[in-house]
Order: structure tokens, then C-alpha cells, then sequence
């Protein structure tokens, strides 16, 4: 019986050594030979890139092909792409200057060929090109700023200015896709203030800064509780417990507007701001539950008018301010919902008003699509904001 305890002891303790060893991953291939360098390579040079093209050579073992470049600021950037492809593209260069790509051939056990150098000379970079057509110009509470990315590259726009310590700081960061760019940023008195902008790709490459002093435009938020609703005979017929109140309530999750049942689209609702303004923007919020889903306006036109036609036409009483289409920031089908997403409906939905439209007293929005393609409207809160003086 010791015997065969004795046995079972020792091999317990040779199983527990044996999982002490280190384990050392190791390809499951590698013949220690390394593959013939790449090939008959060619450059074509875009903007802020370069493409080689190259022939690979015939290994059975190869496994990928990769290039690499050193930036002016000594960071070295590697691009891989796999045994079936003849071209590699890498990106990120920061000017026009030359560089020095290195491409080596690499096996499936890690061996990799004699380098080969070649020399590429980008193009004008996007965030250079997009700097360039930078336009400013004041506005209400601070500064529009628009700008055009003719190739939708993924380019932050940085907005510098004092801050109350009188530092230049980043005051905001507007990251876009879009080809034509334009954005404004607010929350500054109407007394003169210097504005920095520039541009930075997705690679960290920074433009130069463009210094601007102006005067932003007065703006107010206005007054809620001057602001009540003000139904004419085509508007839409309230329901499902919503009130007019609602919109203006300062209650984010309770008090809202809702169409009754029965309503087409496109459908509408009028009020009254209670005072005659020069409107600089709208800001209204979705239902909380269902951000970006359901009946929450997606389309929408807002008209303004000093004497509506008490029929509730769209007739000559009334003028077109502006058109707004509302955009999800992730894309994702609903009910998906990104933190990006979730951000940008807790902020409300932002309509700016063009700086030629007229003041009016009374405001029709309408909306023409909503995320849930039904036959109602909801909205939890409205605010307007501009120069009632």
C-alpha cells in the first residue's frame, strides 16, 4: 500500500513540474530559410500616400509582405498585407517630401528577405488640401466655420481661443467625414475674441493655424415660459397625452407633444414665441426611450411668420427658415444605440437658422420624415435661441 502511494506521490509531483514549464510559442512552420526579397516594384504616389506595386516571390512558405516608413518625427509606420495581393499602400505622410519605404517578404515561420528600399514622394496631403478652403465668418454667440473635404477623409477641425485665464486652448474639436464641412461654435459674449483653427488627420499630422479676430452676434436662449402653443386648423391634433406645455417645460423625461392617431405625414405643429426674434437656432430633443427610432422627426422644415392665415395654410404668411435632416453619428440600424449616439440625443438636435432670416413671432415645424417611418410626431422639449431685442 506505501508502494503504491509512494508511486501515485511522485507521479503528482512530475505532472505539476511539467506544468511549471514555460510554454514558448513557436510558429508551427519555419524551415529557418527565408524567402526571396520582392520584385519589379513601381510607385504610385496620392495624396498623403503612396501605393508600391510589386511582384512576391514564388515561396510556398510566404506568408505576408510588409513596408514600413519613417516619419520626420521618428515614428516608424508598417503596413502588411498577405501572400495574394501585388500591392501595398501605406498612408499617413504628413508633406510632399520624399521617403524611403522598405519592403521585406516575410514566411510563415517569421523569416523574413533581404529588404528593399524604394523611394516615394506623396502628394499634397487631405488635411493640407481641406486647410486651405477653410472659410470663417461670425455668428450668433461665436463662430461658423465651414470647410471643404472633396475626399470625405476622416479630418478633426480644432477650435482654439482664450479661455478665462486667458490661455489659447482648444474651445472644441469637430471630427468629420463630410464632404462639405460646416459647424459653429458658441457659448461667447458679443465682444471682440481672437479664434485659432486647424485642421489634423486620423494620423496626428496638424496643420497650420488660422488666427481670426471678430465679434460674435448676440444670443439669448429665450424665454420658455413666454413661449406657448398656437393651433391652427391644419396642424396636427395632439394626443396620446401630449400637450403644447410640454415642449416647453425644461423636462427632458416628462411633458412632451405627440400627434393623435390618424395623421399622415409630412404633419405639423405651430406656437408662439411671445416676442418677435431674430432666431439664431432651434434645439429639440427626442423621446428618451427611443432615441433615433419611432416617431422622434428625422426630416424636418421650420417656417416662421409674423401674422400667420388664421386657415393654417402654407401660404404667403409663411416663411421657409431652413431645412434639417437629422443624422445618427454610428449608423446603426435601431434600436442600436453607440455611446457617439446617446451623446448627441442627450445634447439635442441642433437647427441653425441662416443669419439672412427674417424675425418672426411664430414658428410652424414641420416634419416630413421620422426614424420609424409611422404617422406621428413626438417631441419631449424644444428651445429656441437668438436676439429678441
Amino acid at each position: 500500500m506505501k508502494r503504491i502511494l509512494l508511486i501515485c506521490c511522485i507521479g503528482l509531483f512530475t505532472l505539476t513540474m511539467n506544468s511549471c514549464k514555460e510554454n514558448v510559442l513557436e510558429p508551427v512552420e519555419n524551415d529557418g530559410v527565408a524567402p526571396g526579397p520582392v520584385s519589379n516594384l513601381s510607385v504610385t504616389n496620392l495624396n498623403g500616400a503612396a501605393t508600391v506595386t510589386f511582384t512576391a516571390p514564388t515561396d510556398p512558405d510566404l506568408a505576408y509582405v510588409k513596408a514600413k516608413y519613417t516619419t520626420k518625427d521618428g515614428i516608424v509606420r508598417e503596413t502588411k498585407v498577405s501572400r495574394y495581393n501585388n500591392k501595398i499602400t501605406l498612408e499617413g505622410f504628413a508633406d510632399t517630401d520624399s521617403y524611403t519605404v522598405t519592403l521585406t517578404a516575410v514566411d510563415k515561420g517569421e523569416n523574413g528577405s533581404a529588404p528593399i528600399d524604394i523611394t516615394v514622394k506623396p502628394l499634397e496631403p487631405l488635411y493640407k488640401i481641406a486647410f486651405e478652403t477653410l472659410r470663417t465668418n461670425r455668428d450668433f454667440g461665436g463662430i461658423n466655420i465651414a470647410m471643404e473635404n472633396a475626399k470625405n477623409a476622416s479630418l478633426a477641425v480644432v477650435v482654439l481661443t482664450d479661455d478665462s485665464l486667458k490661455n489659447f486652448v482648444p474651445a472644441q474639436t469637430f471630427y468629420t467625414d463630410l464632404k462639405d464641412v460646416s459647424f459653429s461654435v458658441r457659448g461667447f459674449k458679443a465682444i471682440e475674441r481672437k479664434f485659432g483653427i486647424s485642421v489634423r488627420d486620423r494620423w496626428g499630422n496638424k496643420s497650420d493655424t488660422l488666427n481670426v479676430t471678430l465679434t460674435p452676434l448676440f444670443e439669448e436662449r429665450l424665454s420658455r415660459t413666454a413661449m406657448s402653443g398656437f393651433t391652427l386648423p391644419t396642424d396636427a391634433t395632439l394626443g396620446h397625452g401630449g400637450t403644447y406645455a410640454g415642449l416647453f417645460d425644461d423636462n427632458l423625461t416628462g411633458g412632451w407633444y405627440h400627434s393623435a392617431d390618424g395623421n399622415v405625414m409630412p404633419q405639423w405643429f405651430t406656437f408662439n414665441l411671445g416676442v418677435t426674434a431674430k432666431l439664431s437656432r432651434l434645439v429639440y430633443f427626442m423621446k428618451p426611450s427611443k432615441y433615433f427610432d419611432e416617431h422622434n422627426p428625422r426630416v424636418v422644415e421650420i417656417y416662421g411668420s409674423n401674422a400667420p392665415n388664421p386657415n393654417g395654410s402654407f401660404d404667403d404668411s409663411w416663411t421657409l427658415m431652413t431645412t434639417f435632416t437629422m443624422v445618427k453619428p454610428s449608423g446603426l440600424p435601431a434600436p442600436q444605440l453607440s455611446q457617439a449616439d446617446i451623446t448627441a440625443a442627450t445634447e439635442g438636435a441642433t437647427i441653425a437658422f441662416p443669419l439672412d432670416a427674417p424675425r418672426v413671432r411664430y414658428i410652424r415645424f414641420k416634419t416630413l420624415k421620422n426614424w420609424g417611418n409611422t404617422p406621428y410626431v413626438s417631441v419631449y422639449e424644444i428651445r429656441m435661441f437668438g436676439d429678441s431685442h
